[in-house]
């Protein structure tokens, strides 16, 4: 009778009412091969931690950080084109705001969605939300040479209770850098803002060679135009032909091996992140009106380029004062680039180094071991646990 009492009136039970609503809120979304916790009910209604975000702990355990999207590594290999209940990720990108900082050096990504939850091991970051992780490195890309960072939440390691039911999301094999959005049968793209920022580096570094050897190219056709007026300062046009020969080889080797290209990119990218990019001239900028500087890296090796498509000129002065003094001076600007270029070769081993020693950064070694015992069948994590001890 009391069933047919409620479907009569259209009214249903407010006990049932209130249990679906604390389940929706209070059950977190832990499918790791749709795209973990981003799935959560919370996203974009402003709840950003608590009880009710779907992510263990309270707003206490959490510390609120500013961090660059790009420093932080995703834990998983694979995630879903799709947000829930948002639809595509490529169209929250749009409702990302970039605003300038109070200092006005980087750019402050303002999302339409929570905060991202991050563990830290040691200076890196590892985010639990991998698809909001993606659409901001997608909006950061945009904004590329420009630094930005974004408001997110940290802790060290996931409370032990929670061990089990995150812990399958720590499946990653490219460490952090790279992720497949896809669907199960079907590839959308691979994504790598690491392999982006070096992509646009290079056809910048590109154009900054083409643009100089296009000049030492260029430079002794024309002495050879004007050797018979006696202008240029040469005894024979034996330099004009060798500076032409160099300059040629150094332009089609460059093309055929862009190894040393990209050697020099990903020192710029790096750069760029630390803020330690130098404007040197305004015709280096971009061509979307930002200033865009070098790293001392790349500047020394395009110094030392220039260097030696010179030498064939200096030598080949007539007057024997002029040439002396000339090749003194390039002597000296030879040894600073070279001093320049072993530092750079130095700190270039020590980054090797610190990248060979890192470890996986999920969890303490003794909450591992905990999780192994507990896990029926799994050993995947009393082995991370042994590499954690």
């Amino acid at each position: 009778m009391l069933r047919r009492r409620e479907a009569l009136s259209g009214e249903p039970r407010q006990s049932d009412t209130k249990t679906g609503a604390v389940t929706t809120v209070e059950e977190p979304d832990d499918e790791s091969d749709e795209g973990e916790a981003e799935g959560n009910s919370d996203e974009g209604t402003g709840i950003q931690n608590g009880p009710g975000s779907g992510y263990p702990g309270g707003a206490e355990e959490w510390e609120e950080i500013l961090a660059c999207p790009l420093n932080i590594r995703f834990t998983q290999d694979k995630i879903h084109p799709f947000f829930y209940r948002r639809g595509p990720i490529v169209n929250v990108l749009p409702k990302i705001r970039a605003v300038p900082s109070s200092d006005g050096e980087v750019l402050d990504l303002i999302p339409p969605f929570a905060p991202i939850h991050c563990l830290q091991k040691g200076e890196e970051l590892w985010s639990m939300d991998n698809r909001r992780l993606y659409a901001l490195q997608l909006a950061a890309m945009d904004l590329w040479p420009r630094r930005c960072r974004v408001r997110c939440l940290r802790r060290e390691r996931l409370p032990r209770h929670k061990l089990k039911t995150q812990y399958r999301k720590f499946n990653t094999t490219s460490s952090g850098r790279c992720i497949d959005v896809c669907t199960r049968y079907q590839q959308f793209d691979t994504w790598s803002w690491y392999e982006r920022a070096l992509e646009i580096e290079g056809y910048s570094l590109s154009r900054r060679l083409g643009a100089m050897l296009c000049i030492f190219e260029a430079a002794p056709v024309l002495g050879a135009l004007l050797f018979r007026s006696g202008i240029t300062g040469f005894e024979s046009r034996r330099p004009l032909v060798v500076g032409f020969l160099l300059a040629f080889g150094i332009d089609f080797l460059r093309q055929q091996v862009p190894a040393f290209e990209r050697f020099l990119s990903a020192f710029q990218v790096q750069a760029i992140l630390d803020g330690e990019t130098m404007q040197m001239t305004p015709w280096w900028n971009k061509e979307e009106g930002e200033e865009h500087g070098v790293c001392s890296a790349q500047l020394a090796a395009i110094m030392a380029v220039a260097l030696m498509l010179l030498l064939p000129y200096i030598l080949g002065i007539a007057r024997d004062k002029v040439r002396s003094s000339l090749l003194s001076c390039w002597l000296g600007v030879a040894f600073m680039l070279t001093v320049q270029l072993v530092s750079v070769g130095w700190r270039l081993r020590r980054g090797f180094a610190s990248a060979s020693a890192a470890v996986d950064p999920f969890l303490h070694g003794k909450d591992a071991h905990e999780t192994g015992e507990d896990a029926e069948g799994t050993s995947q994590p009393s082995q991370a646990g042994e590499v954690q001890q």
